[in-house]
């Protein structure tokens, strides 16, 4: 039995010390990120109406955040993408309510492509950011990536997620530092899994006792909610990262 084993047996049974189920521990804790999705949905519509309609030193404010972000990785890995990013869940809230919701592209998967992505939108906002000021770029930085989402997601909710130059960053990062995972026991490979991930990342061919690495997994935890049996956990802190992707 390896380290990633014994931790999940620990915390299944400390649910079941705790008088609990992990499986309503699973449903109650992803029913919390639904409400902090809502919020931040609902947060990114009006923050836009701000921005386009009131004031543009809204602008400023993704220069605050992605800084923010940036830092979370360090402690949570990729998951302020899957439950804390306001334009993440306004795609999945919202938008998917008219999506054809097609899987994500294969393409959009490669890592290659978002650094492409990454290059040319940072290129663009650097050289605005030094020609006509932080607030220019600020909202180059807000209006892109935006424009970029809508027109893919109509084809595919998350697909701009894949991709996203943010996103790029804390998916590097989180190479390197990144210890906060859905780690998976044993399983049947019936596949619900793979179904419920926004980010047709497949949980179903990593190997039993281990941690998804996925370069796309945003640690939200649909996975697990999907499992009939119990094989993946919640995100949580590992202390060493199995090789798998």
């Amino acid at each position: 039995m390896d380290e990633l084993e014994v931790k999940l047996n620990q915390i299944r049974a400390a649910y079941l010390q705790q008088g609990g189920n992990m499986k309503d521990e699973i449903k109650k804790a992803l029913g919390t990120r639904a409400k902090i999705q809502w919020f931040l949905a609902v947060g990114f519509i009006l923050l836009n109406g701000i921005l386009f309609f009131i004031t543009r030193k809204a602008a400023y404010i993704p220069l605050i955040v992605i800084p923010l972000m940036i830092i979370s990785v360090f402690i949570w890995s990729r998951a302020f993408c899957g439950w804390a990013c306001p334009r993440a869940a306004f795609l999945e809230r919202i938008l998917s309510k008219v999506s054809l919701n097609k899987p994500v592209p294969k393409w959009m998967n490669y890592y290659w492509v978002s650094v492409l992505v990454f290059v040319v939108l940072i290129g663009r906002v650097t050289y605005v950011g030094f020609t006509k000021g932080l607030l220019a770029a600020g909202f180059l930085l807000c209006i892109v990536p935006t424009i970029g989402a809508l027109l893919v997601g109509w084809y595919s909710p998350k697909s701009w997620c894949s991709i996203c130059p943010t996103g790029t960053i804390l998916k590097t990062l989180d190479k390197v530092v990144g210890n906060f995972k859905v780690t998976k026991g044993e399983c049947t490979s019936c596949g619900l899994c793979d179904k419920a991930c926004p980010m047709t990342v497949e949980p179903s061919k990593v190997s039993a006792h281990c941690s998804i690495e996925a370069e796309n997994c945003t640690q939200c935890g649909l996975c697990a909610e999907s499992c009939a049996k119990i094989s993946l956990s919640l995100p949580h802190n590992i202390k060493k990262k199995s090789n798998v992707s």
